[in-house]
C-alpha cells in the first residue's frame, strides 16, 4: 500500500472514529451515569431534531399576551421538550460534539466560577468569531489577562463619568427629535408612535461610537451595518451541521467578504487617529476613548512590556465592544421600556422617584450623575428585573479543556456545557412561585436577597469572566430611562405583537412600537 493510500485510509478511520464510534462511546458513558438525551445522528448529531422542534414551535403559534413573560417555551422549544423528556441535565449533540445542557444552578455555578481555566470560551462557530472578534470576551488564559488589563481602564470611574455625559447628550438629542416631530404634527402635547427597536439601536450606536472613537461619523455607522448583517448570517448558521461551518458555502464566503470589509473600515478609523496624533507633532497621546487606550497598548514603545496588543487584536477589541456592548444595551433598554408600558403602575412609581430626585435645584438640564443614579432604587430594581425576565443573551456555552468532574458527572474533554440563562432565571425552586411574573420588588434588598441563591442572576454571567462592561451598560440604561421618564409617558401601541425572537440577542420579532406623550405641556 502506497503512502497516499495509507494516508487516505488513516483519514477515513479517524473520521469514522470521530463521527461514529466516539459519539456512541461517549453516549454510553453518560448513560451509565444516568445522563441521557436525544440520540446521536451521524454528522448532524441532535441538530436536525432541534431544527424540527424549533420550526414546529414557531409555526402557527399565536402571539403571546403582552402581560405573559413566560417566553422561553417559544424561544427555546427544543430545550423545553428535551428537559421534559430527559430531565434537568441531559446530553445532546452539536454534530459529533457532545453537549451537556443543565438547569441545575449548582452545576452551572461550578462552571462559571471556576478560576482554573477548565471551562473555556473557545467553542464558537467561525462566523461568530468573525462577528465578535477574538477580544476580551472570548479569549482564554494569559491572552485574556493581557487583554483585560488593557481594556479594564476604559470602564473606570472617571471614564464612566464621561460616558454618562455622552449618553445624556445623545439621549437629549433623540428626545428633542421626538418633540420636534410632535410640534410638526400640530400639537406639542400630541402623541407620537416610536419603534423603540430602531430608536434604541440608533441611540446606542451613536453613544458607543463616541465612547469608542470619540466622535460619531459615517465610518462608525458603516461598521454597525456590517456587523448586523453578519449577525443575521450567524443566527442562520447556528443550526447547521458543524461540517458546513468550515466548507466554502455561499454563506461562509459572504461572511468572509463582510469580515474583510469590516476590518478595513475599523483599520481606516485607526489610521485616521494615528494620522491625527502625527499632525499634533507627537503630543498628547491617542485620546481618552476606548480606541485611544487600545492604541496606547498597540504602540511600539510598549512592546516587551507584557501589556501590548497587536494591530489584529486592536481591531478585534473594537469589534467586541460594538458587538457585545451596543446590541445588549439596546436590547435591555427595549425590554425595560416594554415592561414599564405593560405595567403602568410601575412606570408611575419610577417616574415619581425620578422627578423627586431631579427636582432639587430645579435644573432641567442636569445629567443623571452617579449620586443621582444611586438614589433611583426603584429604577435600578426595574432594570435588574428586566435583565432577569428578558436577558439580552438567552444562553451561553463553555467547553471542557480537559476531562473534568462536574458536580458528580464525569465529563470528557471537548464537551460543551450549555447554560440556558433565560430558563435558569425562571426556575421556581430558585426564584419562587412568581418566577414568570414581573416583580421588581424581589430586588428590594439587592441581588443577594432576590432569590434563594445569591448568585442566581446570570444576565452578565458570573465569576472571573463576568462581563467587563456590566456597569457601563447598566448605567447607560438607567440614564436613558431616567431622562425619558422625566419628559414622556409611554404606552404599548395596539400594533405591537408579543413575539420575542432570539437573534444572538433577545429582540422583538416585529419591533417595539410605543406611544409617547410629552409631559412638558
Amino acid at each position: 500500500m502506497g503512502a497516499v493510500q495509507l494516508a487516505a485510509l488513516l483519514a477515513l478511520l479517524l473520521a469514522l472514529w470521530r463521527l461514529a464510534w466516539r459519539p456512541r462511546a461517549v453516549a454510553r458513558a453518560f448513560a451509565r451515569q444516568g445522563i441521557r438525551g436525544p440520540p446521536y445522528r451521524f454528522l448532524a448529531g441532535s441538530l436536525t431534531e432541534a431544527k424540527r422542534l424549533l420550526m414546529a414551535g414557531r409555526r402557527g403559534v399565536a402571539p403571546l399576551d403582552a402581560g405573559c413573560h413566560d417566553i422561553m417555551p417559544v424561544l427555546l422549544p427544543q430545550f423545553h421538550r428535551w428537559v421534559a423528556d430527559h430531565g434537568r441535565t441531559f446530553l445532546f449533540w452539536i454534530g459529533p460534539i457532545p453537549a451537556v445542557f443543565s438547569t441545575d444552578l449548582q452545576l452551572i455555578k461550578q462552571v462559571l466560577t471556576d478560576r482554573t481555566g477548565l471551562y473555556q470560551k473557545d467553542f464558537l462557530i467561525p462566523v461568530l468569531k468573525f462577528l465578535f472578534g477574538n477580544g476580551v470576551i472570548l479569549i482564554n488564559g494569559d491572552d485574556w489577562k493581557r487583554h483585560r488589563k488593557v481594556v479594564l481602564p476604559a470602564f473606570n470611574h472617571e471614564k464612566l463619568k464621561s460616558m454618562s455625559a455622552v449618553t445624556a447628550e445623545v439621549t437629549e438629542q433623540m428626545m428633542q427629535q421626538w418633540r420636534d416631530q410632535m410640534q410638526q404634527n400640530g400639537d406639542k402635547e400630541s402623541a407620537e408612535t416610536v419603534d423603540m427597536t430602531h430608536a434604541f439601536n440608533d441611540l446606542t450606536t451613536k453613544i458607543n461610537g463616541r465612547v469608542a472613537f470619540g466622535t460619531s461619523h459615517q465610518e462608525v455607522e458603516e461598521v454597525v451595518v456590517l456587523m448586523r448583517e453578519m449577525q443575521k448570517l450567524a443566527t442562520a448558521a447556528m443550526l447547521d451541521p458543524p461540517i458546513l461551518w468550515y466548507l466554502p458555502t455561499r454563506r461562509n464566503l459572504h461572511v468572509r467578504r463582510l469580515n474583510k470589509l469590516l476590518r478595513s473600515k475599523i483599520m481606516a478609523i485607526m489610521q485616521a487617529r494615528l494620522a491625527a496624533k502625527g499632525d499634533k507633532c507627537g503630543g498628547g497621546g491617542y485620546g481618552d476613548d476606548l480606541l485611544g487606550l487600545l492604541l496606547e497598548a498597540w504602540t511600539p514603545e510598549r512592546q516587551g512590556s507584557g501589556e501590548t496588543l497587536t494591530t489584529h487584536e486592536v481591531v478585534d477589541e473594537c469589534k467586541t465592544f460594538f458587538a457585545a456592548g451596543q446590541e445588549t444595551t439596546a436590547t435591555l433598554l427595549i425590554w425595560a421600556m416594554f415592561l414599564l408600558a405593560v405595567h403602568p403602575q410601575w412606570q408611575d412609581k419610577v417616574r415619581e422617584e425620578v422627578l423627586r430626585e431631579f427636582c432639587c435645584g430645579g435644573d432641567d438640564g442636569k445629567v443623571p450623575n452617579a449620586e443621582i443614579l444611586a438614589k433611583l432604587k426603584l429604577l435600578h430594581m426595574v432594570v435588574l428585573e428586566t435583565s432577569r425576565l428578558y436577558p439580552p443573551i438567552v444562553y451561553i456555552q463553555r467547553r471542557a479543556a480537559s476531562d473534568v468532574v462536574l458536580t458528580d458527572i464525569k465529563v470528557p474533554q471537548g464537551t460543551v456545557i450549555s447554560i440556558p440563562i433565560g430558563m435558569l432565571h425562571r426556575d421556581k425552586e430558585v426564584w419562587g412561585p412568581d418566577a414568570d411574573e414581573f416583580n421588581p420588588m424581589r430586588f428590594e434588598n439587592g441581588l443577594a436577597g432576590a432569590a434563594r441563591d445569591p448568585k442566581a442572576l446570570l444576565s452578565f454571567s458570573l465569576g472571573p469572566r463576568v462581563c467587563t462592561g456590566q456597569n457601563y451598560g447598566v448605567i447607560q440604561v438607567q440614564i436613558v430611562m431616567a431622562m425619558m421618564l422625566r419628559k414622556f409617558s409611554f404606552s404599548l401601541s395596539p400594533k405591537y405583537v408579543h413575539k420575542p425572537k432570539y437573534l444572538l440577542s433577545l429582540t422583538p420579532k416585529l419591533g417595539m412600537p410605543l406611544i409617547l406623550r410629552n409631559l412638558d405641556g
